[in-house]
Parts: structure tokens; C-alpha cells; sequence
């Protein structure tokens, strides 16, 4: 995760399928051989090879590659097919944050069916993947990040919303019309994390403006649901103000509930800085002018992001358990995910030139997105159009230990947020969910409460990776999710089988 201020530059439903095209990952060959555009026929816009355990121990058959979404822009992908019953699906696609955060590591450190390790050359099976219930599609993007590339190289990438969203609707396209389109008839679904809460609305709302125009090329399958990830739609909110309300926790006894919370004399700057910073941040949000998008930011960070001491022995921002206790800040724990991506064996199977320098984050880009603006822009109508407007029902995830996007703050946006439904989610109550263990032993994963289409989880336990930091309480509830979208009922609140008391059935149709 990535978000540029002082919060963040410290680091990160049936569908279309086109029946007569033949897939060319459809084949069993046992060998497993590594296919390009050479196996597959000259002036195709992309790359394919499968991969095996070596690269990544899935327990089930991945691929990887690249599409072509301009002359000059390559988007990587990775994807692996469901453990169970690929064929009846769903799809989810991930995308990490940043800008210029890769999505590889959601793949190797969160939700994906391997797992790195500090130092090792070979990945461990996430016993708790979304590939369990999912075929699960990652993508290094805009291009520029990760294995991504612009003209063989890294720099030069999209720095806006509106490139990226182009470049994403034409790697979509290409995937599910010239590669995977047997998939193309399943529910499909996007997660973004973090910055993903800017992405993923604009995405999802480019795509679907496009699909009901009949624009031609537009990638085509209904989106059924988006989640999002411990994400930012609203940074004056989910970031700046929902710092006072987590790290000022002061009981009546003048103590800070919160072990690595703000003193008090800290708390009382914040809190007078906050009607501004609000007010500012509402401005934002209603003119989407980047100009005063961009003086909100500044404004909130210098008066409540400066506090939150990120330095040597002072706090980490995605974890509120965390100190910084080395020389090097915890980038989402980035290191050992991308010290294996450059192995020279991983690069070798993935079909690289010798000496890629894959990094967790391009910092080019993320300032270049600073300087453009589009850092700053908030997705807060694109999400009203989503919900008001399209058939795509909303998830979202909040890790309760996270500072940089905080569950506190982002109550608050989805609160505020104009829709339909607006008054009835906001005085909805929110209520305990629980999670099963291997035993069946219901354990509480957090709070809960949904209305029609939006549905808002809270993750006891977890910093800004909610999704990675629990793995089990995840999986769990985002297959309660999909399940309910795939057969078309009411959200209820998840439960284990073993829990106590009735299950509180909470109308939200997908």
C-alpha cells in the first residue's frame, strides 16, 4: 500500500462467452509445457506459459504472462485455476494498490495459494488461498509496476486514472475473449486493496459505463460484486480523520486505550485540526478538482498526518501492534515476496531476460501520480454510481489495527456515502460475525452489517493486510460472499455452524 502523504509515501452473475473461440489453456497435457506466443502463432497480443510447482506451489494449474494493451504497455498476470471445480467458477480478480504497488503481493503474502518465505528460494501452499473456491486472475498494473513494463522497461507508465482504466479494460478484454474465455461464463468478481478503492470503482465504472453504451472492444462479462481491501475511497476521511478517532482513545481515566496510541497534548492538535481538514475534505469530494483534492491532503497532513511519527523506533502505519524498530520500514511486507521475484530461477521460468529488477512499489510512478493529481481524487461518486446504477454489489473489508486506512474512518465515508440506501445503511447496527477453525470452533472475526447491496466486514486482528494478516477469518467470509452472490440470496451475517444464538439475516440482494 501506497498512499501519497505522509500516511503513505512512507512506503503501498452469467457473463458473455464467446463459444466458437478455443481456449489455449484448455489442453490436460500432463507435461505442462511452457507455451508463448511462438507455440501459439505469430501477432498475438500476448504471452502464455504454464507453470508448476516449481514457480509456485498452487495445488491446482496456473499460468502466466503478458497482454498487450498499447504498442509500447505490457500488463503481467498470474493465474491460477480454482482448487475445486474450475469450471463452475467464480472468477476473482486482485489488485494491490500503491499507486505502483504490484498485485504479486497478494499473491505470495495474502490471499494467494503460495507463500513466500524470508530468504527462500521455493514458496509454501496457503492452505487458506482464494483459489480453495476461486479461479483468482493477479495483475501487476498500470504498466510500469512489477513485471509490468513500458517499452521493455518500467518507466514512463500511466500517471491517471483514465489511462489506467483503458489499459484495464483492454487486458480484461483480451484475457477472457482470446485466452481464458471459458471462463467467461462465470461470476466475476474484482478485490483491489488500499489505493484499489481509487482503481477499482474507477475501473468498474468505466467498464460499465462502456458496457451500456454497446462501445465496441469493451471487455464485456457483468461484474458481480467488487471488494475492497482495508481501501481508501475518501482519503480526508478514511486516512486523516479516522487518525483521531483511532490513536485517541482516551478513557476517564486520562489513559490511552490504544498501547501505541497518541499522548494527549498530540490528540488536542489533531483534534482542533480536524473541522478543517474536514471541511476541506468535503470540498474535495464534491468538486473532484484536483487543485483543491490536492490542498485538502496537504492541509490534513501537515496538521494530523505529520503526528503519526513514522521514523526509526516510531509507529508503522499499517499496523497499530507495530513499531519501527530497523532501518528499514515494513512495506506491507514486501521483502521476502520480492527478494523471490528476482531469483533468477523464478525469472527463468516466467520467461524473463536475465536481470529484471522487480521492486515492491515504483516510486517513478507514484510520484509522477502525486504530481498529476490523481493521487488524491476520490472515488466516492463512482461508488454511488455502482451502487445505484449497476448490478454489482460492494464488500468492504477494514483490518481494525490499521492506521493509514482506518476502520474508524472508513465507517464514516460509508456512512456518508450518497445512494439509494444511504439513511438505512447508516443506522444500521453493525453485529458480531464469526469464523469456524479447522475444529469448528466459532471464533469472532469482527463486526458486520449490510443493507441492499453494500455490505461493510471489520477484521479483529489485522492491519492494513486485514485479508492477509487472517487468513482463515478471510477466506471464510469472502466464500460466504461469493456464495450468497452466486445463488442470489440475502446476505446474512457469517457464522460458524457452532455458534451461539440465532444467525441475524440482513437483507442485501446480489
Amino acid at each position: 500500500m501506497l498512499l501519497n502523504s505522509t500516511l503513505a509515501v512512507v512506503a503501498s452473475l452469467g457473463g458473455f462467452m464467446p463459444a466458437a473461440l478455443a481456449s489455449p489453456v484448455s489442453s490436460q497435457d500432463a507435461s505442462q509445457r511452457p507455451l508463448s506466443s511462438a507455440d501459439l502463432g505469430s501477432g498475438l497480443p500476448y504471452t502464455l506459459r504454464e507453470q508448476n510447482s516449481q514457480a509456485c506451489d498452487a495445488g491446482s494449474r496456473q499460468w502466466t504472462g503478458w497482454i498487450n494493451v498499447s504498442e509500447e504497455k505490457r500488463l503481467f498476470f498470474w493465474f491460477f485455476e480454482s482448487r475445486s471445480a474450475p469450471q463452475d467458477g467464480p472468477v476473482m480478480v486482485w489488485l494491490n494498490g500503491g499507486p505502483g504497488g504490484p498485485s504479486m503481493m497478494g499473491l505470495f503474502s495474502e490471499i494467494g495459494p503460495c507463500l513466500t518465505v524470508k530468504g527462500g528460494n521455493e514458496t509454501i501452499r496457503n492452505e487458506h488461498s482464494w483459489s480453495n473456491f476461486a479461479n483468482v486472475l493477479f495483475i501487476d498494473q498500470p504498466a510500469g509496476v512489477g513485471f509490468s513494463s513500458v517499452s521493455g522497461g518500467t518507466e514512463g507508465g500511466p500517471d491517471n486514472i483514465a489511462e489506467a482504466s483503458e489499459g484495464f479494460d483492454k487486458f480484461l478484454s483480451i484475457s477472457f475473449t482470446d485466452i481464458f474465455p471459458q471462463y467467461s461464463h462465470l461470476p466475476f468478481h474484482i478485490a483491489g486493496e488500499s489505493f484499489g478503492g481509487v482503481y477499482v470503482p474507477f475501473f468498474v465504472n468505466h467498464i460499465s459505463q462502456r458496457q451500456k453504451l454497446g462501445v465496441p472492444g469493451v471487455f464485456q462479462i457483468p461484474i458481480a460484486s467488487i471488494v475492497l481491501v482495508n481501501a481508501v475511497v475518501d482519503m480526508t476521511s478514511s486516512s486523516y480523520i479516522g487518525v483521531y478517532d483511532h490513536m485517541c482513545k482516551f478513557g476517564r481515566d486520562g489513559r490511552n486505550r490504544l498501547k501505541l496510541g497518541l499522548n494527549a497534548t498530540t490528540c488536542r492538535i489533531i483534534e482542533e485540526a480536524v473541522p478543517r481538514c474536514a471541511a476541506l475534505g468535503r470540498q474535495c469530494v464534491a468538486t473532484y478538482n484536483l487543485d483543491v483534492c490536492r490542498a485538502a491532503i496537504a492541509f490534513c497532513d501537515e496538521h494530523i498526518g505529520v503526528y503519526l511519527d513514522v521514523r526509526v523506533g516510531g509507529r508503522v502505519p499499517y499496523d497499530d501492534r507495530v513499531l519501527y524498530e530497523n532501518g528499514t520500514l515494513p512495506l506491507c511486507g514486501a521483502d521476502s515476496y520480492a527478494d523471490y521475484l528476482n531469483r533468477p530461477h523464478l525469472q527463468a521460468a516466467l520467461g524473463l531476460d536475465e536481470g529484471w529488477n522487480f521492486t515492491s512499489v515504483n516510486m517513478d510512478l507514484n510520484m509522477r501520480w502525486e504530481a498529476s493529481g490523481d493521487s488524491f481524487t476520490p472515488s466516492t461518486r463512482e461508488m454511488s454510481y455502482i451502487l445505484d446504477e449497476t448490478e454489482t454489489s460492494v464488500l468492504v473489508i477494514n483490518g481494525n489495527n490499521d492506521i493509514s486506512v482506518t476502520t474508524e474512518g472508513n465507517k464514516r465515508v460509508y456512512d456518508a456515502l450518497p445512494w439509494s440506501h444511504q439513511a438505512s445503511f447508516r443506522l444500521e447496527r453493525y453485529v458480531d460475525w464469526e469464523w469456524p477453525d479447522k475444529s469448528g470452533a466459532a471464533h469472532k472475526g469482527g463486526e458486520f452489517k449490510a443493507v441492499d447491496k453494500l455490505a461493510f466486514a471489520t477484521f479483529d486482528d489485522a492491519g492494513h493486510e486485514a485479508v492477509g494478516h487472517q487468513k482463515e477469518a478471510g477466506a471464510f467470509l469472502v466464500t460466504c460472499w461469493l456464495s450468497t452472490a452466486r445463488d442470489g440470496q440475502a446476505v446474512s451475517v457469517p457464522r460458524s455452524k457452532n455458534a451461539q444464538g440465532p444467525s441475524l439475516a440482513q437483507d442485501v440482494e446480489l
